[in-house]
């Protein structure tokens, strides 16, 4: 019997065998760098378009600053400040929108830090007082008084940001969503409240004795050009008016700029704090997606 056609036969299949596992085995490593290239061109493009959207985002500074000076220039006769959407700025790929809230109408939690522990104490009752005014769970208010304020000797601990309270139990998706609108963290816990900007909650949890009803009464005659003004107004006669000046604004100084940056239909939120005392400007901490 002759072996050597069937041994060439072996051979010629094992050599193919071969062949296709080296294919094989090539086309699964050409797949693999061609998988890993697209992911690295796609990682580049989103850092590219990130990068894009935070220069961009930027321009929020100089619009900022255009918008807090026209509003003072124009006084009371200008539009206020109120968190209206910008005229849409084209880019290539998308657009660019930017608003300005005011904080200075909102109840600052860092009072609750206040070096003096008479301030302090009067900014928990504050607190209090607003969380009932809005009928949200008053045991919250023991919470973020012992999360930021006094606690057995410990110095008081300033806030960053409103989303700390998310550590509390109590601080409910609920509780957020209704008090986030009447809340501020600035960094100066003597930070007064603009009566221009005021809800009638906020400044009648600010006033000891002031009545919401009073303090819907004085913001029904806002705006006030000078602060004289705003405390001649006769519900302010009803209560210790010994603090109110040091209490009581009719302008602001803290302001959050928020930029949304539309690129390659992929939307980006930028927030900036600003504090605009004076003629100076103090642009502070700069979040993405967070306000």
């Amino acid at each position: 019997m002759n072996v050597q056609p069937i041994e060439r036969h072996r051979q010629a299949g094992a050599a193919l065998l071969i062949a296709l596992l080296t294919v094989a085995l090539a086309s699964i490593l050409a797949i693999s760098l061609v998988e890993r290239a697209q992911r690295d061109l796609a990682r580049t493009e989103a850092l590219v378009a990130a990068e894009r959207s935070w220069q961009l985002a930027g321009g929020m500074e100089g619009l900022a600053r255009d918008w807090i000076r026209q509003s003072r220039e124009a006084g009371l006769a200008g539009e206020r400040l109120d968190g209206q959407w910008s005229t849409p700025f084209p880019v290539p790929g998308g657009l660019v929108v930017g608003r300005l809230f005011d904080l200075d109408g909102r109840f600052n939690l860092n009072a609750l830090a206040h070096r003096d522990p008479a301030r302090a104490a009067s900014a928990a009752r504050q607190l209090a007082e607003l969380l009932r005014l809005l009928d949200v769970d008053a045991a919250l208010a023991p919470g973020i008084v012992g999360l930021v304020g006094r606690d057995g000797g410990r110095p008081p601990l300033r806030l960053a940001h409103v989303s700390e309270l998310n550590r509390l139990q109590r601080f409910t998706p609920s509780a957020r969503a209704r008090l986030l609108p009447y809340l501020s963290v600035l960094p100066d816990p003597d930070a007064r409240l603009n009566l221009n900007r005021a809800t009638p909650e906020v400044l009648a949890a600010s006033i000891d004795g002031l009545s919401l009803e009073a303090a819907r009464a004085i913001l029904s005659r806002a705006p006030f050009a000078e602060l004289e003004e705003a405390l001649g107004q006769p519900e302010f006669e009803l209560v210790d008016g010994a603090e109110l000046p040091l209490r009581l604004s009719v302008d602001s100084h803290w302001f959050l700029a928020q930029a949304r940056v539309r690129l390659d239909a992929t939307t980006r939120d930028y927030f900036r704090l600003i504090n605009a005392s004076g003629g100076g400007h103090d642009f502070r901490y700069l979040s993405q997606g967070i306000p």
